[in-house]
């Protein structure tokens, strides 16, 4: 069921804070471990082609996740939404599942699979910080409708931030290369996917010129989906 949703601006800013905090761990996280990169790499080999892919790697998903954490902190309040529990609990399984495979371990370093690693890392969250500053202050988790957003990425493509997502998780998966690592990803994608259905519903209902704009445009892909 969709809603029309009236907060005040105290009661969003604290519904948003939880993302917020999510953001800023994985933020932590991520800077914790480029500090403990370069503290187990000798300083004459951090010039080695190897290991500056992998620092720009780290850098990239850090600039990604600043720029989460800063748009959820200043995103417009939402318009409407679902009022019951299936879209939240798709949309936050969809978000976090996929982090959790960096608290797995990694698979045991060879050149061809960190290189795929680090290409598919850099590329999609390259392509994930494009579209989320496309996106900008409509940036939301749970399936609601702040602002249409056509421009950009988005005249293309209606999920890129998706699509930026779950390249830069399969440069994860290449490098952990384990059974739990698959599952946790293809459960990722599969909420991700249900995620995008409910987004679509409740725009749908919103925006009067949304199924026009869905039927010019790719969900993910041109040409394919």
């Amino acid at each position: 069921m969709i809603v029309a949703l009236t907060r005040s601006l105290m009661q969003d800013r604290v519904r948003r804070l939880p993302i917020v905090l999510f953001n800023l761990f994985w933020l932590g996280w991520e800077l914790r471990g480029l500090r403990r990169l370069f503290a187990a790499v000798p300083p004459l080999q951090q010039d080695q082609p190897s290991f500056v892919l992998t620092v720009t790697a780290r850098v990239v998903l850090i600039v990604f996740l600043a720029t989460l954490t800063l748009l959820h902190a200043l995103r417009h309040p939402p318009k409407a939404g679902y009022a019951t529990l299936a879209p939240r609990l798709d949309a936050i399984l969809g978000l976090g599942l996929g982090y959790f495979t960096l608290l797995l371990t990694r698979a045991p370093s060879n050149p061809a699979w960190d290189l795929l690693s680090v290409l598919l890392l850099v590329s999609g969250n390259l392509f994930s910080i494009l579209a989320a500053l496309d996106l900008g202050r409509s940036l939301s988790i749970l399936p609601e409708a702040r602002v249409l957003v056509t421009h950009g990425i988005y005249r293309v493509i209606r999920h890129p931030l998706y699509l930026g997502e779950g390249v830069a998780f399969l440069g994860v998966l290449a490098a952990f290369r384990s059974w739990p690592a698959l599952a946790l990803l293809a459960l990722q994608f599969l909420f991700q996917w249900r995620r995008m259905r409910w987004e679509e519903g409740v725009l749908s209902a919103q925006f009067s010129d949304y199924p026009a704009y869905r039927a010019r445009t790719a969900a993910l892909l041109p040409g394919v989906y």
